[in-house]
């Protein structure tokens, strides 16, 4: 990818009105690794892993060096951002301002638990995503959107504090799954945890000690080996299952989610 591609997509990360932010690296998907920061006029950005390649700066003459020490500078200053309640940017709007927003969440059966109040959306009209907003009881700890056309990248994207995951549903039983719309439709039943992708952070595994009385881990066929690694992770701490998905969580109707993990 050469530098034209990786500014532009950069400068699509950039949350409105913030100086710094730390977000999972969608170049070389490292959890946490990407650091941006404006600098008067100067636009950093620095991947931590070392094989990655997203490390540059725009409208400045900065040094790779020069980067990477301003950018290590200014890591506690990223840290404490992290710790604030997440502030709903401007960009983010109604979900019902348009149609390709609530036809996604309806398609993919979302919207029974946004009308019972189980789960926020809006639209980030700026990057436009169907956002879920992340909650801890009544404080906003950040967002995940999903991008609504294939040129949106990356087509998940988390904003804010990425240690508390998006949950939906009243249960005490939780369903581990890969992404929130599949979250959302398993809260017909029980409560989805999205862990967005195939892996448990270790930052989610007090919150599930804390909230639940029995997990499900429920992942695709070719996650398997990654849903048994899930459940040894959890098994000491609260009783732990795994279920195998031969379709996609996103398109079951209630019925056919109670059928499903009721058996």
């Amino acid at each position: 990818m050469n530098f034209s591609q990786q500014l532009n997509i950069i400068k699509t990360l950039v949350p409105s009105g913030e100086v710094d932010t730390r977000m999972d690296c969608p170049f070389c998907s490292g959890t946490n690794t990407l650091t941006i920061k404006r600098n008067n006029s100067d636009l950093l950005w620095y991947c931590f892993h070392a094989s990655c390649s997203a490390k540059g700066n725009h409208e400045g003459e900065m040094t790779m060096e020069q980067v990477s020490k301003t950018i290590r500078d200014n890591v506690n200053v990223v840290e404490k951002e992290k710790q604030k309640e997440f502030l709903i940017p401007k960009s983010f709007i109604s979900i019902f301002s348009t149609d390709k927003c609530t036809d996604y969440f309806k398609k993919n059966h979302c919207m029974e638990s946004h009308i019972h109040g189980r789960t926020n959306f809006m639209y980030d009209v700026k990057q436009n995503r169907a956002v879920f907003i992340i909650k801890e009881k009544e404080k906003i700890r950040g967002a995940v959107g999903r991008g609504l056309t294939s040129q949106v990248y990356p087509k998940w994207f988390m904003y804010g504090d990425k240690s508390y995951p998006f949950i939906s549903g009243d249960s005490d039983t939780a369903v581990l799954v890969e992404d929130c719309a599949s979250a959302c439709a398993v809260s017909e039943t029980h409560t989805g945890v999205a862990l967005m992708g195939t892996s448990l952070p270790d930052s989610y595994i007090p919150v599930l000690k804390k909230k639940f009385k029995k997990i499900i881990v429920a992942l695709d066929r070719d996650a398997t080996t990654k849903a048994f690694d899930i459940s040894n992770q959890l098994r000491y701490y609260i009783p732990t299952e795994v279920k195998i998905l031969e379709e996609d969580l996103k398109y079951f109707d209630k019925t056919q989610i109670e059928r499903l993990f009721n058996d």
